[in-house]
């Protein structure tokens, strides 16, 4: 599999990672740990080689269903972690405090069993706490050799030109793929002057764009589907099922799963270093793998923006 490489750092990573948040078994439905430690160990047979997840995923159940099959397969995987999620009880808050940004890293790195971690990301925007402290404290855990590069998650231009001006942000993992395109408005053109990589989460619209959905589903509440998404409800049910029928027809015409025509797309931006794709099951996991053996035509890019315009 080829790899891209995170810009200043010497991280080269495959254009597909494998998320982990369905691990977690509480957001998307339950899980079998044993399955997923298979997952992810075929993952990294597959060629994938950067894994991310944190720690609010099932309340470290993720991270630690990663340190059991990266056991014996550490030097060919890239760790990414994030922080700042803290849950008491049934509420949660963001938390990008020096003191919890430290308690959670030490926690990660328990469950993880390693080290450092490769990349250690705050999960989303803390307006409570200045960003001076937030990223004071990250650059002291990479000094301690901890954590080796820091990357944010969901931050806007704005925000990531302040977080730039005080640590060496190498990437933002913000949510992008034919459904929500809000990014291309000017964070993905100032992350390419600005030279920081583009970690892109939600390529299948959760779930949508793998073409199985054919009337809209009813999820359980709690289900990140049910709340995380908006593409399962009116109007937008009726344009994203259009975007749909666009990737199944290319997908239909290469003989490919309809998912590697969405995550296809998503890669074609050069902005973008690798799509993190969740995989429940190891059958999922070789339909979204096959992706990275083909990439869409000039021909298909203009239809699929066609279909969107």
């Amino acid at each position: 599999m080829r790899r891209g490489k995170i810009t200043n750092t010497d991280l080269e990573v495959s254009p597909i990672s494998l998320g982990s948040w369905v691990f977690g078994g509480d957001c998307w439905g339950e899980t079998d740990d044993s399955e997923s430690v298979d997952v992810v160990k075929e993952a990294i047979a597959g060629g994938i080689n950067m894994i991310d997840t944190a720690p609010v995923y099932g309340n470290g159940r993720s991270e630690s269903v990663i340190g059991r099959a990266i056991q014996g397969r550490r030097d060919r995987v890239t760790v990414a972690t994030k922080c700042g999620l803290e849950v008491k009880g049934a509420s949660m808050r963001i938390n990008l405090s020096a003191g919890f940004i430290r308690k959670d890293a030490e926690a990660s790195l328990r469950r993880l069993g390693i080290e450092t971690i490769d990349l250690y990301q705050c999960h989303w925007p803390d307006k409570d706490t200045p960003l001076e402290e937030t990223f004071g404290e990250m650059l002291r855990l990479q000094k301690e050799g901890k954590i080796r590069y820091i990357g944010v998650c969901n931050f806007d231009r704005a925000l990531l030109s302040r977080a730039l001006a005080i640590a060496p942000v190498v990437s933002d993992q913000v949510q992008y793929s034919l459904f929500d395109r809000s990014i291309e408005q000017d964070l993905l053109s100032f992350c390419g002057e600005r030279s920081v990589s583009i970690l892109a989460y939600g390529a299948l619209g959760g779930g949508m764009l793998t073409g199985k959905y054919k009337e809209p589903p009813v999820f359980n509440k709690g289900d990140a589907r049910s709340f995380f998404y908006k593409y399962y409800r009116e109007p937008f049910w009726s344009k994203g099922k259009r975007l749909v029928s666009s990737v199944e027809e290319i997908a239909a015409s290469r003989g490919v799963p309809v998912a590697g025509a969405a995550i296809n797309w998503v890669l074609s931006h050069d902005e973008v270093v690798s799509c993190i794709v969740g995989n429940r099951t190891r059958d999922q996991l070789r339909k979204n793998l096959s992706a990275a053996e083909w990439d869409l035509s000039g021909e298909e890019l203009r239809h699929i923006q066609e279909e969107y315009d």
